[in-house]
């Protein structure tokens, strides 16, 4: 099964940290494992209302399978439990992104 992995980060390089926040997230990394490759995208709807489920509804365009954030609210977590996405709760705030994408790395 593919695995496409979807982390919020500060800043547009893998040596950025982990966005704690989920829909106010500055950028989504997407990560695809089986090719070993990435994109950073800014977050559209950082400032909108719903970010949090706009993103979702992004991200499942993206064929994304697995977010990895700091918190969600509780209309995101729902929304990810309907739509099986798989979603991981990091309390690392220093956390680099390049060090997230090591650690899912098969």
């Amino acid at each position: 099964m593919k695995k496409k992995f979807a982390i919020t980060s500060t800043g547009k390089t893998e040596k950025s940290l982990l966005d704690l926040r989920f829909g106010k997230c500055e950028n989504v990394v997407i990560f695809n494992v089986e090719k070993n490759q990435y994109s950073i995208i800014g977050n559209p709807y950082k400032d909108g209302e719903n970010s949090g489920t706009q993103l979702v509804k992004f991200l499942i365009k993206e064929d994304v399978t697995t977010v990895i954030t700091g918190e969600v609210g509780p209309k995101v977590s729902e929304l990810l439990e309907k739509e099986k996405l798989q979603l991981v709760l990091l309390a690392e705030e220093r956390i680099k992104i390049e060090d997230i994408m090591d650690r899912i790395k098969p």
